[in-house]
């Protein structure tokens, strides 16, 4: 993009994805002092699925295929959600379709291959979840990867590449 030709700014990302702009902010919290077991038994708590440790990269990031393949399974096996659900598994599911969404889509790591599960932490109060700055916050990580790719030794650009093509498609 040429300077001053397009901009991308929190009304397009709060019109376009419908996520929210306003609100308390998003804040990355330490997650250094988490174990992989410990993150292993989080995932079994909130959404109902106990990865492998080697699908665990580090301490702190899933690849991102195994959870795919995890809601594949929940699909193919016709574990739809219906009147008869129990509230617990509505809200292991909306989780588990949360994290996939966070952490795969709006705040990929450079890999694109790996989520962070750091995200798991946001999404253990679902009646918080609306009140979270996470379109401003989305923007801002935008932002700070346009910056690193800009640099002479990056390849990537991850983040919202979506948001980038929708937005440079209304110009024509």
């Amino acid at each position: 993009m040429w300077t001053g030709e397009c901009a991308i700014t929190l009304q397009d990302v709060e019109v376009l994805y419908d996520i929210p702009v306003d609100g308390h902010p998003l804040v990355q919290r330490n997650v250094k002092n988490i174990t992989k077991s410990t993150w292993r038994e989080l995932m079994y708590d909130l959404i109902g699925w106990l990865p492998r440790e080697e699908e665990i990269i580090g301490n702190s990031l899933l690849v991102i295929t195994q959870l795919s393949n995890h809601l594949e399974t929940l699909i193919s096996k016709n574990n739809i959600i219906d009147e008869h659900t129990d509230e617990a598994e509505v809200q292991k599911r909306v989780r588990l379709y949360l994290l996939w969404l966070i952490g795969g889509t709006i705040f990929p790591d450079n890999t694109v291959s790996n989520l962070s599960l750091q995200f798991l932490l946001d999404i253990i109060d679902l009646d918080a979840i609306g009140g979270k700055a996470r379109g401003a916050a989305a923007l801002s990580y935008l932002y700070n990867c346009l910056c690193r790719a800009s640099m002479a030794n990056s390849r990537d650009v991850c983040g919202f590449i979506a948001l980038l093509q929708i937005r440079e498609f209304q110009y024509y």
